[in-house]
């Protein structure tokens, strides 16, 4: 028996395919994160116990404002709205202190958003821009519809009119967030972290 292989003829598909998938993985790490880079504007910073990344540690200087409210970190996630867009969508109806009636916003599915970065199972926080907290635990986002939401009634939430994402859910009869922050609907929210 022959120890000689024989390397049948590839399809040209089949051969386009193999060299990108050769090219893929040969890529340095950094390349890697380049490719996932948001090409519009950021709008979502997430770091901490996350399993994928597309941008190194904090500079202070260019991440002024993550800097003020005391956000450091090695490495991140950053979204911007397409990204978002591409994840899964979820719906919910609130009527909040905000608006004078009940609206319909629509965001990813925020188990969608930490999913895509594989991020761990623990306590996740959420800061708007003005500072303003809340937090959620692994079992409040898997037992409810929580999205990020980019507008309300179809239009997208800007700065200055609760965006560019608003944490929130459909509340059960009753159900209220907590004294501790744990289950408040934030708007404003720009970053997320991890292992809160």
């Amino acid at each position: 028996m022959s120890a000689i292989c024989h390397v049948l003829p590839l399809g040209p598909m089949r051969s386009i395919l193999l060299a990108l998938l050769f090219l893929l993985c040969a890529l340095p790490a950094s390349a890697t994160e380049r490719m996932q880079a948001p090409q519009q504007m950021a709008i979502l910073t997430v770091s901490g116990i996350i399993g994928e990344s597309n941008r190194g540690a904090l500079d202070p200087k260019k991440g002024s404002l993550l800097a003020a409210q005391k956000i450091n970190f090695a490495k991140a996630f950053v979204f911007d709205r397409p990204m978002l867009l591409g994840l899964e969508q979820g719906t919910v109806t609130a009527q909040t202190g905000e608006l004078d009636a009940p609206a319909t916003f629509k965001g990813p599915l925020l188990r969608e958003v930490l999913g895509r970065i594989e991020a761990a199972k623990m306590k996740v926080a959420f800061v708007a821009i003005d500072g303003f907290t809340g937090w959620l635990a692994p079992e409040d986002i898997d037992g409810s519809d929580w999205i990020l939401a980019l507008e309300a009634d179809g239009v997208p939430l800007g700065i200055g009119q609760q965006g560019p994402l608003w944490l929130i859910n459909t509340r059960g009869s009753g159900q209220k967030p907590g004294d501790d922050g744990r289950g408040r609907w934030v708007w404003g929210v720009f970053y997320i972290q991890v292992g809160y």
